[in-house]
C-alpha cells in the first residue's frame, strides 16, 4: 500500500507528509523510538569513552611502575638484611674463635710460668670478648704474677665490685696488699676471704686462708693475733695428720708450745706410724722441761723412723735428743722427786758442776776472779763440807741449797767461760727451765 504524500489539518488544508512523520504516526512508532534511543546512546558513549580511556592509561602505568619499584625495594632490603646477618654471624663467630684461641694460649703461658706472655694473650682475648669474667680473672692473676701490682689490683677490685663476698678475690687482694706492704688492708682482705663464698670444699679453703693469715701475723710478730687465728683454723681443720702437724709447727712459731704439743698428739692419733709428729712432739716436750714425756715420744719417733727408713741425719738428730732426754732425767733435781732419789741425783750432778767451776777458774790463769765468781767460790767451799756429811743431805733445805749452787754455777760459768757442753749443758737447761714461767708451771 502506498502512503499519501499529503495530510490535512483541522481546516482541511493539505500538507505534504514526510516519511518521518509517517513513521511517528504509524505502527512503527515504537520501533522508531527504540532506534532513536540507541542512536542517542551510541553518540553519548562515543563522546565520553575517548577522554576517559586516555586519562586512565597514564595512571595505570604509574601504579604499575610504583608497584614494581616497591617490590624491588622489598626484595633488595630482604637480601641486604640476609647478607648483613650472615656477615655479622660470621664476624661474631670469628671473634669468639679468636677469643678462645688467645685465652687458651694465655692459660698455657701462665701454667708454664711465663706471666708476661700470658698478659699479652689474655688482653687480646678480652679485646674480642670483653665480658668474659674467666679471662678477666686470669688476666688479673697474670698481672699479679708479672709484678704489675696496681693493674692487677684494679682488675681484682673491678671483679670484686660484682662479687663482693667472693673468697678467692678477697684472698688475691690480700696477697697484693702484702706485696705493697699494706698490712692493715691485707689483714682485712684475709678476714673477708675467710668468711667469703668459695666454690668446692669451702671448709678446707677457709682453713687455708686462716692458716695463711696466721703465718702473716707471725711474720709481723703479732703473736697473740696469730694464736687467735690458729685456734680458728684448728676448728676448721680436716682430720688429717699432716694438717695437725702443720698447725703444730705454726703454734711453735707463735710461741705457744702447749697448743703445739696438743696438735702433735692429734697428729700421732690420726697416723700413729708417722715419725715426724712424734719427733716434733718430743722436741716440744723437751723444750718445755717435760723430759719424761719427751723421752717416750722420741722413742716412738725413733721406732717409726727405723720402719720408714728415714735419712741418717734425721735419725741421728732423734737419737741425740732422745739420749739427752734420758740423761737429763738422771740429773734432774726437782723437789718433786722422792727424797732418796733426789739425793742420788744431787750426788750425780755435784761433781759435774764442781768440775765446771774449777775449769772456769783455771781459765783466768791466776788473774782476779769477777765478783760473781768469787762469791761462787765461797759457796763451793761450804758445799764441800755438806757433801762430806752425807747425813746433811737428808735435810730438804740443804738439798735446795745445793740445787741452787749447781744451777748458779752453770749459769755464771756460761757467762764467764762460754757455753757448756755435755752434762753441764743439760744442767744449764734444767736451770733455765726453772726460770721460765711457762716451764716452771708445767713442772
Amino acid at each position: 500500500m502506498k502512503l499519501s504524500r499529503y495530510s490535512c489539518d483541522s481546516r482541511g488544508a493539505r500538507h505534504p507528509v514526510s516519511h518521518y512523520d509517517k513513521l511517528l504516526a504509524g505502527q512503527c512508532f515504537s520501533e522508531l523510538r527504540s532506534f532513536e534511543k540507541k542512536i542517542i546512546d551510541t553518540h553519548i558513549n562515543s563522546a565520553d569513552t575517548g577522554p576517559v580511556t586516555s586519562e586512565l592509561r597514564p595512571r595505570r602505568k604509574i601504579i604499575l611502575r610504583d608497584s614494581i619499584t616497591l617490590l624491588v625495594l622489598i626484595l633488595s632490603t630482604a637480601a641486604l638484611y640476609a647478607l648483613t646477618s650472615f656477615l655479622f654471624r660470621s664476624f661474631s663467630a670469628r671473634q669468639a674463635q679468636l677469643a678462645r684461641q688467645f685465652a687458651a694460649s694465655g692459660q698455657q703461658a701462665l701454667s708454664r710460668g711465663d706471666a708476661e706472655l700470658a698478659v699479652g694473650d689474655l688482653r687480646t682475648s678480652l679485646s674480642y670478648a670483653p665480658d668474659n669474667m674467666t679471662n678477666r680473672l686470669l688476666l688479673a692473676e697474670s698481672l699479679a704474677r708479672s709484678n704489675h701490682l696496681e693493674q692487677a689490683r684494679s682488675y681484682f677490685l673491678g671483679l670484686l665490685d660484682a662479687q663482693p663476698a667472693d673468697g678467692f678475690l678477697n684472698l688475691q687482694l690480700a696477697r697484693l696488699a702484702r706485696q705493697r706492704r699494706d698490712s692493715r688492708a691485707a689483714i682485712d682482705y684475709y678476714r673477708a676471704a675467710a668468711v667469703g663464698n668459695w666454690s668446692g670444699d669451702s671448709l678446707r679453703e677457709r682453713y687455708s686462708v686462716q692458716l695463711e693469715l696466721a703465718e702473716y701475723l707471725i711474720q709481723l710478730n703479732d703473736l697473740p693475733s696469730a694464736r687467735a687465728e690458729l685456734l680458728i683454723a684448728t676448728a676448721d681443720a680436716p682430720d688429717d695428720a699432716s694438717v695437725y702437724t702443720t698447725l703444730g709447727e705454726r703454734f711453735e712459731q707463735a710461741k705457744d708450745p702447749t697448743d703445739a704439743l696438743n696438735l702433735y698428739r692429734k697428729a700421732i692419733k690420726a697416723n700413729p706410724s708417722h715419725a715426724e709428729a712424734p719427733y716434733r712432739a718430743g722436741r716440744v716436750a723437751y723444750q718445755m722441761g717435760d723430759f719424761s714425756q719427751a723421752a717416750a715420744l722420741l722413742s716412738l719417733a725413733r721406732r717409726d723412723s727405723a720402719q720408714e727408713k728415714t735419712g741418717e741425719e734425721n735419725t741421728r738428730e732423734i737419737d741425740d735428743l732422745l739420749q739427752s732426754a734420758k740423761r737429763i732425767q738422771e740429773l734432774t733435781l726437782s723437789s718433786d722427786l722422792d727424797p732418796q732419789e733426789r739425793i742420788e741425783h744431787l750426788l750425780r750432778a755435784f761433781p759435774v758442776a764442781k768440775l765446771r767451776f774449777d775449769s772456769c777458774v783455771a781459765h783466768f790463769n791466776g788473774s782476779p776472779l769477777p765478783s760473781d765468781m768469787q762469791a761462787l767460790q765461797s759457796s763451793w767451799n761450804e758445799a764441800d763440807k755438806i757433801r762430806l756429811r752425807r747425813s746433811s743431805l737428808q735435810d730438804p733445805t740443804e738439798q735446795d741449797s745445793l740445787t741452787k749452787l749447781i744451777f748458779s754455777t752453770e749459769e755464771i760459768t756460761s757467762r764467764s767461760c762460754g757455753a757448756p757442753s755435755g752434762d753441764d749443758a743439760l744442767l744449764l737447761q734444767l736451770a733455765n727451765s726453772l726460770q721460765d714461767p711457762l716451764r716452771a708451771e708445767k713442772r
